[in-house]
């Protein structure tokens, strides 16, 4: 396990007519962590709920250094802002990243 900071490079409101459900409050957050992750494909990355401001809904790795969170309600985090993010090995109990 590893907490890398992220940095938000967009936020926006997602267009109900993409969601499975037609949600009108589901908001994408892009971001880029602070250093690229080695074997990003195997990670799973975990953003909790009170460091964004609102729930998550899912959180994925786009590419090396970027992300994408899909949150339930407006979050509080504007482009700029910075929030924790932790990072786990899929393939192993909880061995360093990038090791």
């Amino acid at each position: 396990m590893k907490i890398l900071e992220a940095k938000v490079v967009e936020n926006q409101k997602e267009d109900p007519e993409s969601e499975p459900d037609q949600r009108s409050d589901t908001w994408l957050i892009q971001a880029k962590l602070e250093q690229d992750l080695v074997g990003w494909e195997g990670v799973r990355v975990d953003v909790r709920a009170s460091d964004i401001g609102a729930e998550v809904m899912e959180a994925n790795m786009a590419g090396a250094k970027q992300m994408t969170i899909r949150t339930r309600g407006k979050p509080r985090l504007e482009k700029g802002g910075t929030f924790p993010v932790t990072v786990r090995d899929m393939f192993f109990k909880n061995p360093p990243i990038g090791a």
